[in-house]
């Protein structure tokens, strides 16, 4: 055999183990939705002609197409009669609907807090609920219960099952 012939069968040999290893760059097309923007560790701001309206800060945000996911979320609002924030250990923010989950701590300006391990929160309309058990809490009265549905700018409450504690001025 000449040495030519066998650098050309090596040569075609590692051609063939080049072609039949090499990766496939191709997407599938049932793979899940690639977010189009990741951020780690971060604080976004909204500003209008009156200042700072919304501030949304997290651990790690992901912004899909009709969407975006937040760990660690801590989303102010200062479009409202009193500032308030709402945080969780992760929300999924759709048009006005914030989806909450984990940890959900809701706190107003005026003392008001709720919390709750899960939550839904409307900003068009300000209602927050939940159907899971809850807290709420300000200047030393207290309500615990479960289902709730609360109004954050009119202050109207409907809940199940519910124990209050009520301090009288």
């Amino acid at each position: 055999m000449s040495i030519n012939l066998f650098f050309l069968l090596a040569f075609g040999f590692l051609m063939g183990m080049f072609g039949y290893f090499s990766p496939n760059y191709t997407v599938p097309k049932d793979s899940a939705e690639i977010p189009t923007i990741e951020l780690s560790n971060f604080t976004l701001y909204e500003i209008s002609k009156r200042g700072i309206d919304h501030i949304l800060e997290g651990e790690e945000g992901k912004k899909f197409e009709a969407y975006y996911a937040v760990t660690s979320a801590k989303f102010s609002d200062n479009t409202k009669n009193l500032f308030q924030t709402i945080r969780a250990d992760n929300a999924v923010h759709r048009s006005d609907i914030l989806k909450l989950n984990g940890n959900v701590h809701y706190v107003r300006e005026d003392g008001l807090e709720f919390r709750s391990q899960e939550g839904t929160y409307n900003s068009k309309t300000s209602n927050i609920h939940t159907e899971s058990s809850f807290t709420i809490t300000q200047n030393g009265s207290r309500v615990d219960g479960n289902s709730l549905l609360y109004n954050t700018q009119q202050d109207t409450v409907s809940a199940n099952k519910i124990h209050a504690i009520y301090q009288l001025k």
